[in-house]
């Protein structure tokens, strides 16, 4: 049994592999705290215009802040693509635990 044991903790695989799992949980789950928090900053931050344009203090384009939101999306879509491409051990575990961080509360 102890040779079997040696086997498997003596291999980087294993290593890089359980490494990348532990950091992925832990910013699994300081992603999903953060962005509850930008959603909230940014969902307030709309209400704030919406109330002041029914004032009349502010011409809101809704259309231009579409186009930025939707420009930002592209953006950091690419960015995760270009991540995902450069695939190893550790980025396997890393996504596992990533995917797990996000359903702790």
């Amino acid at each position: 049994m102890s040779e079997l044991w040696e086997g498997w903790t003596g291999s980087p695989f294993i290593w890089e592999l359980g490494g990348g799992a532990i950091a992925g949980l832990a910013v699994g789950f300081a992603v999903k705290k953060a962005t509850r928090l930008a959603l909230l900053v940014i969902g307030v931050g709309i209400l704030v215009l919406y109330g002041l344009m029914q004032l009349d203090v502010v011409t809101v384009h809704w259309e231009v802040m579409g186009r930025g939101l939707e420009s930002g999306s592209h953006c950091l879509t690419a960015w995760i693509w270009a991540l995902v491409q450069e695939v190893s051990t550790a980025l396997v575990g890393f996504g596992g635990g990533f995917l797990l961080g996000l359903r702790l509360k």
